[in-house]
């Protein structure tokens, strides 16, 4: 299913395997990935397509993606957006799934459409892998776009242009719609992870003082469930297990390398009671403070 980068001079194609074409400003076409590809073992070398722009979206299965020098393995249901003039090439499985759609840019340039130019220009500026697997719905929604654009291709009814350049603008609009979701997640995670870093940050200067959780979470503006589904996003664990694990960890450290009694690491890690920090300290490690102290000292 992998293609080699470097595989040979580039073609250039209206549609790959077939001669060049793209002057006619109507050109537009849609099939199923495995007609073409089938004929070429899977295996789509690298071409480009001239002022052509592309849709591959695959509905289900593996699809290894050649974009210039750049080579990335998707699995559907995804959209591959390629621009005209950008070297591209696939690899596909037998069992993999989807359609391809191929129109003229012009059909995007038009004057009719250029409302939507702006919304559309993500699209033309690069060529890029947009993944609908973690929105069901999206992908149904292409999917049936996609489905409805061949059998008008097929049908030749009436309006049958007028009908496939709507259906291919709702198209370009679910997948535009998709890359703003993507970069909003993006946008929202790398925020939550400056959070968390910062959360991090505030057990560092505060185990010692035993605050609250709820203490922390006021001062990172948030309420204490989301700061634990945010510790748990990140590390797998609430802040109170993340702010006990740093407790736990001074504490060993303590006993490794000072010579202090029990109760005097329990007062400088800011526990009340000794008592209390050997249960604290027993529960954390499944030893009391004298028996990790013994073990690591060579049971001396």
């Amino acid at each position: 299913m992998h293609i080699d980068p470097a595989s040979g001079p580039v073609s250039r194609f209206a549609l790959y395997g077939e001669t060049p074409g793209a002057d006619d400003p109507e050109f537009i076409h849609i099939e199923d990935i495995q007609v073409r590809s089938s004929l070429y073992d899977w295996r789509i070398a690298p071409h480009l397509h001239r002022r052509m722009f592309q849709i591959v979206h695959v509905i289900d299965g593996p699809a290894s993606v050649q974009i210039e020098d750049r080579l990335e393995e998707a699995e559907g249901p995804c959209a591959i957006c390629i621009p005209g003039n950008v070297v591209h090439g696939f690899g596909f499985s037998p069992r993999t799934l989807g359609f391809v759609v191929t129109v003229s840019e012009t059909l995007l340039l038009d004057t009719g459409h250029r409302d939507a130019h702006d919304l559309f220009d993500p699209l033309l500026a690069e060529a890029r892998v947009i993944s609908f697997r973690q929105d069901e719905a999206r992908a149904g929604l292409v999917r049936t776009l996609l489905e409805q654009m061949a059998h008008e291709f097929q049908a030749r009814e009436l309006g049958r242009n007028a009908m496939f350049e709507w259906l291919f603008h709702a198209l370009l609009m679910a997948i535009r719609r998709q890359i703003a979701t993507e970069r909003e997640s993006a946008e929202t995670k790398g925020e939550d992870r400056e959070t968390f870093s910062e959360a991090c940050r505030l057990i560092e200067d505060h185990y010692r003082e035993h605050m609250t959780v709820s203490a922390y979470a006021t001062r990172l503006g948030m309420s204490q469930p989301r700061l634990n589904r945010l510790c748990q996003r990140f590390a797998g664990k609430t802040f109170l297990d993340l702010l006990h694990d740093r407790l736990a960890l001074e504490a060993q450290r303590h006993l490794i390398y000072t010579s202090a009694t029990i109760e005097m690491v329990a007062y400088e890690l800011g526990f009340a009671d000794p008592a209390y920090f050997c249960r604290f300290f027993k529960r954390r490690t499944g030893r009391t403070p004298s028996e990790f102290r013994r073990e690591r000292n060579g049971g001396r």
